[in-house]
């Protein structure tokens, strides 16, 4: 894992739609430019809290399983890197995933040794090698996260999709082209049923 200058991650991102879709002095929203092929689709945990008031049919999944559907997705689209933006700032986010990434080596060691970034909003990467632990970083996020600030967004210079995680249990999935809404769309399928794909049900299988 590394750091990647904001400028400079957006000129990575930006060429596949990846745009602001809102900005205040404590949050950065993201999304992909909207096209004629473009989707967006938007995934609930069971227990969110305002799930009474959300769309009938916004698929609802069981919190624990969100993170194992984002990391199904980053590697049915065999993705080669993965950058990961913070909502907020990365101080508000290393301290609210401290304690439920605590057991994790290197995220430690990114932590302490991320000093310059910690007030900005610099991207992450991640490579294949490391996607465990943006898996766990989601399932902290998830259930550590208190804020809108706790939120992440996930992206690839390499397909025009990118993923928001938010803390109130929402994972919000853009993509610019139909055939990665199709992948999507089957593997929030799969996990709505208990069904997810033989490769991600075997590494959830093995973390228990």
């Amino acid at each position: 894992m590394e750091f990647v200058q904001f400028d400079e991650a957006w000129r990575m991102l930006r060429p596949v739609g990846v745009e602001e879709s809102s900005r205040t002095p404590s949050e950065l929203r993201l999304s992909l430019v909207e096209g004629p092929q473009s989707s967006c689709i938007e995934i609930a945990a069971i227990d969110h809290k305002a799930a009474a008031r959300l769309p009938a049919d916004m698929p609802r999944i069981d919190r624990a399983t969100l993170p194992t559907v984002v990391e199904a997705i980053v590697h049915k689209l065999h993705l080669t890197a993965a950058l990961v933006v913070p909502v907020g700032h990365w101080r508000q986010l290393f301290d609210a995933v401290a304690e439920g990434m605590a057991a994790n080596e290197k995220w430690r060691a990114t932590d302490s040794e991320a000093t310059i970034e910690l007030n900005t909003r610099d991207a992450l990467q991640f490579l294949p090698a490391d996607f465990h632990i943006l898996r766990d970083l989601v399932r902290c996020v998830l259930t550590c996260g208190t804020d809108p600030a706790h939120g992440i967004a996930i992206a690839t210079s390499g397909q025009a999709i990118l993923v928001e995680v938010m803390p109130a249990g929402e994972v919000v999935v853009y993509t610019g082209r139909t055939d990665l809404a199709t992948v999507v769309r089957e593997l929030v399928i799969h996990a709505s049923t208990g069904a997810l794909p033989a490769a991600a049900a075997a590494r959830a299988k093995a973390r228990k």
